[in-house]
């Protein structure tokens, strides 16, 4: 989120002799946006992308998106340039294990937080009970 919102060109690659310059611009999109804003932009990002992989975005949830990104290519070239520099730049545990969250409510259980379901037990005996249990796709356990 610090290289999207900082000057480095959109159609930047990356090369392992720019490390300085990559670092200026993670420093110079940190102090635009802020550590919080950044975090909430990220945790965002990984919401609709869980989303997106189990192709349950919504339209609304999609406009939010591309508010908040509107060149999918400078968010693409940004995230990779992320991920080519993670083995050289510290990374906090708390900003490493940031939540999804969805922007929205949930379109699996539309904002509940749970879902009536067979919860399986034991997989062996064939053990389930019947009831509400936390939604896999928006609680804690449904990161995938």
């Amino acid at each position: 989120m610090a290289l999207y919102a900082s000057d480095m060109p959109t159609r930047y690659r990356y090369s392992r002799s720019d490390d300085a310059q990559v670092l200026d611009w993670v420093s110079q999109g940190i102090a635009r946006l802020g550590r919080d804003e950044i975090r909430q932009r990220a945790s965002r990002l990984a919401g609709h992308r869980k989303l997106w992989l189990r192709d349950m975005t919504t339209p609304e949830i999609d406009r939010r998106h591309k508010a908040r990104f509107p060149s999918a290519r400078r968010l693409g070239n940004a995230e990779e340039t992320a991920s080519l520099s993670i083995s050289w730049i510290r990374v906090t545990p708390a900003a490493r294990n940031l939540p999804a969250v969805i922007d929205g409510p949930c379109p699996k259980c539309d904002g509940a937080g749970k879902l009536w379901a067979n919860w399986v037990i034991d997989e062996m005996s064939g053990w389930f009970e019947e009831g509400y249990g936390p939604c896999p796709l928006c609680q804690d356990g449904g990161a995938a």
